[in-house]
């Protein structure tokens, strides 16, 4: 699983969007009044949009991997729907691949198949459980994040663990190190009686279905995952890093983790933590299957790493309603970075471009042969207010 989190070190989840330090002593160099005015005023208009200094990137600091423990995880969580839910990792396409693969390995039918619906109910209903989605990033290892979402009663005074209907106890279990520091965090997160019972559950699914199917049906398709890693690791040598660079050099990140995982299909999820002042930034997106889809797999990478520049730029109209305008403010954030993402390709790799425009709109490849013709679709789908609009275009051009 992992391994970017330390098992001792205090961590918290860190919101996107940058700093606004920007080194100021050449201010301090002897200029006339008129000069002074004239850098106060552009050191004024770059705060205010966000820019950060230009330092070469070092690629090193962004690994490619591939890790199936971590994979397991998002593998169930995949099969809990949440309709218009930006963290939405459901995919009917998916889960029924994966029952056509439990059947061509004869694994039959698992806890998790028989409990998924009762699950995906409460997971709708208990919003804080969406926390499940980032947590694996907390854990050094898969055992302890099972370990200690199974554990979440354990009564650390007593050193014991609630039992069955009348809350009889057992005495303390093996217990991993790392789980001890989990088990607050998850009692922290997870209040509710039913909240504790659904990480129990959660618990229980995940271990059988790893050890019963996700194992097996990993090992099965080695040669394929091997090959998806490969197609990737060409286009991120050859064109990605390129066209990356400039956004993690203003990411304020100390190291990107970027796993490709076949549970994401044409999306991916990005997640910030923060640890001893450092920021390490971790990514999933889709395996490719194709040596086409390794763009497109990029192409979900540019756009998690966009968002860390681009969603302090975007201007949140008001709202009446609050679920309204959390559904609004996750709108406008993702049309700013697909909007700063289309105008930097175009001006600057224009030959991927066409291949961006086409992916996000689920267009096949070859369905228009003009790009003129697919930037007014583009707008018209992914629709961004004037201001936010004029940040945005402030910002990308700028960009080297």
């Amino acid at each position: 699983m992992a391994d970017a989190v330390g098992g001792g070190a205090r961590l918290r989840i860190v919101r996107q969007g940058g700093s606004k330090r920007l080194q100021q002593g050449f201010l301090k160099m002897t200029l006339g009044k008129k000069s002074r005015l004239f850098v106060s005023l552009a050191l004024a208009t770059l705060l205010v949009w966000g820019f950060r200094p230009l330092f070469a990137f070092d690629s090193s600091r962004i690994k490619i991997l591939s890790d199936p423990n971590l994979d397991v995880i998002y593998h169930t969580l995949a099969h809990f729907n949440l309709p218009g839910d930006r963290f939405n990792l459901f995919s009917e396409d998916y889960v029924r691949r994966m029952d056509q693969a439990k059947r061509d390995l004869e694994v039959g039918e698992t806890r998790l198949d028989r409990e998924a619906a009762a699950l995906e109910q409460r997971y709708r209903q208990r919003p804080r459980l969406r926390f499940l989605i980032q947590a694996p990033f907390l854990a050094d290892d898969l055992s302890s994040f099972k370990q200690a979402l199974a554990l979440i009663d354990y009564d650390f005074r007593t050193r014991t663990v609630p039992v069955g209907p009348k809350g009889k106890r057992r005495k303390e279990p093996l217990m991993f190190g790392n789980s001890r520091r989990l088990i607050p965090v998850f009692r922290n997160r997870f209040q509710a009686p039913q909240e504790r019972e659904f990480a129990k559950q959660f618990a229980g699914c995940l271990e059988e279905e790893l050890s019963r199917f996700y194992m097996l049906y990993r090992e099965a398709r080695t040669e394929w995952d091997q090959q998806g890693m490969k197609w990737f690791t060409s286009f991120w040598k050859s064109q990605g890093m390129s066209i990356l660079e400039p956004w993690a050099s203003r990411s304020e990140v100390t190291q990107f983790k970027v796993f490709l995982t076949p549970v994401m299909k044409r999306r991916g999820l990005g997640v910030p933590v923060e640890q001893g002042g450092e920021v390490l930034f971790h990514v999933l997106t889709p395996l490719p299957e194709s040596r086409q889809e390794a763009m497109h797999s990029f192409f979900v990478l540019l756009y998690e790493t966009t968002r860390r520049s681009t969603d302090p730029l975007a201007v949140i109209p008001g709202s009446s309603s609050p679920t309204n305008r959390a559904s609004m403010e996750s709108r406008v954030r993702k049309n700013t970075a697909l909007l700063a993402a289309h105008l930097y390709l175009k001006t600057r790799f224009p030959g991927v471009h066409r291949s961006f425009l086409n992916f996000f709109l689920k267009l096949p490849a070859g369905k228009a042969s003009e790009v003129e013709s697919l930037e007014p679709l583009f707008a018209r789908q992914f629709p961004l207010n004037p201001a936010s609009r004029r940040r945005v275009e402030a910002f990308v051009a700028r960009l080297p």
